[in-house]
């Protein structure tokens, strides 16, 4: 006897390929304006990735919080700051914050602008 449930390449392929179409769809929701299909898509996303043990990618993981699973769109949904060193992102709906490190990127503008 075989296992049942078990995963197949097929599935984990077409698992990406509807992850990939459930967040394009929410960013042309959020472009209209409709919030709430956004977060619905991104919710959907989530579950697919969870069942077939499938990551979001990574072009994807700044787009949707991981604490609430909606979708942040600047201004509407998130609050963006920069504070020294760092971004923090804030999601409106839950309050989860995220801060990501821009230094290297600070370094690199100012080291460019030094005279010699």
């Amino acid at each position: 006897m075989g296992r049942r449930g078990r995963r197949t390449k097929e599935m984990v392929e077409i698992a990406k390929k509807r992850i990939d179409v459930l967040f394009s769809l929410a960013q042309k929701m959020a472009e209209e304006g409709n919030i709430g299909f956004s977060d619905r898509y991104v919710d959907l996303a989530f579950k697919i990735g969870t069942r077939y043990n499938v990551r979001i990618p990574g072009r994807y993981r700044s787009l949707y919080c991981r604490s609430c699973h909606s979708y942040l769109l600047s201004g509407t949904s998130s609050r963006a700051r920069l504070n020294t060193g760092k971004l923090t992102v804030t999601c409106l709906r839950c309050g989860h914050c995220y801060r990501h490190p821009y230094l290297k990127e600070k370094k690199a503008k100012r080291g460019g602008t030094r005279i010699a």
